[in-house]
């Protein structure tokens, strides 16, 4: 019988289940009946009885419960420490790619939560990010963005500028007129933001920024200068819509090489921007 089929496995362990039960009941039955006679060799018999009875009844137990038991304790137990690893993000040394596109405004606020000095912002126009101070009831964005600040987070916000020629061209190439006006948009509603929360006397201060360069992907970075730094980033695909583009959460302590880029390219972007203070 082959018993690496599993069919066959099942059988084997039925039939073995049985010759161990009757083997077991068998060793009770002489143990029974040996146990009130006298000699040698219905002394033997009993002493033999008994053994063959509690050898095979230990394993048959052992195997009929305790091993399951054990199996399920080892299986819960081995599942815990998958799961704190992976949301820990051990098990992808420190990156996390979300394929399904941009995460809900509620998961935004979570990222961002944990921010302890720093946090730059850069896209080309930041329209969806405008919209979340604009659109949404504040508890799912600017509630949070307000407990930032008032823990001393600065926040900097960097778009393209409008009338850069280099908006234009790209806006050409991707058949979009309208994106220059759109990140100008952002930048006049996130200013308005600032100046609100400016208004509020609040330890951490919001700022945005217009910068020459024309800027590649979205970045989300938190942190850059500390060893719990993190990123998000999303590149710019043309024909895919910028809500469907795949999403990059990178940690400095799992993935410090390709975090430093990042970081390398935000400050290159803040150098080649001015501050937006226009009225």
């Amino acid at each position: 019988m082959n018993s690496d089929v599993p069919g066959g496995r099942s059988l084997l362990g039925r039939l073995r289940g049985a010759l161990t039960l009757c083997v077991l009941l068998g060793g009770l039955s002489l143990a029974l009946v040996s146990n009130d006679r006298h000699g040698f060799w219905w002394s033997a018999l009993n002493e033999l009885a008994l053994f063959a009875a509690a050898g095979v009844a230990i394993p048959f137990y052992y195997d009929l419960f305790l091993r399951d038991v054990e199996r399920g304790r080892f299986l819960g137990e081995m599942t815990r420490l998958l799961d704190e690893r992976l949301l820990s993000g051990d098990a992808g040394r420190g990156l996390t790619v979300r394929a399904e596109g941009r995460p809900s405004p509620t998961e935004k606020a979570v990222f961002l939560e944990g921010a302890q000095t720093e946090i730059i912002e850069i896209g080309v126009a930041l329209r969806s990010l405008a919209s979340l101070f604009v659109s949404r009831p504040e508890r799912d964005f600017a509630t949070p963005v307000r407990r930032l600040l008032s823990a001393g987070v600065n926040i900097t916000y960097v778009v393209a500028d409008p009338e850069s020629a280099l908006l234009t061209e790209y806006a050409r190439s991707i058949r979009d007129p309208d994106l220059p006006a759109r990140a100008a948009d952002s930048a006049r509603e996130l200013l308005a933001v600032t100046r609100r929360f400016d208004a509020e006397g609040l330890p951490g201060r919001m700022s945005v920024r217009i910068t020459r360069q024309l800027p590649t992907c979205y970045l989300s970075l938190v942190d850059a200068d500390t060893e719990t730094g993190v990123c998000r980033t999303a590149p710019y695909l043309p024909g895919v819509r910028r809500a469907d583009a795949p999403v990059l959460d990178i940690a400095r302590a799992g993935q410090p090489e390709l975090f430093a880029r990042y970081v390398t390219y935000a400050r290159s972007v803040l150098e080649d921007s001015r501050l937006l203070d226009a009225p």
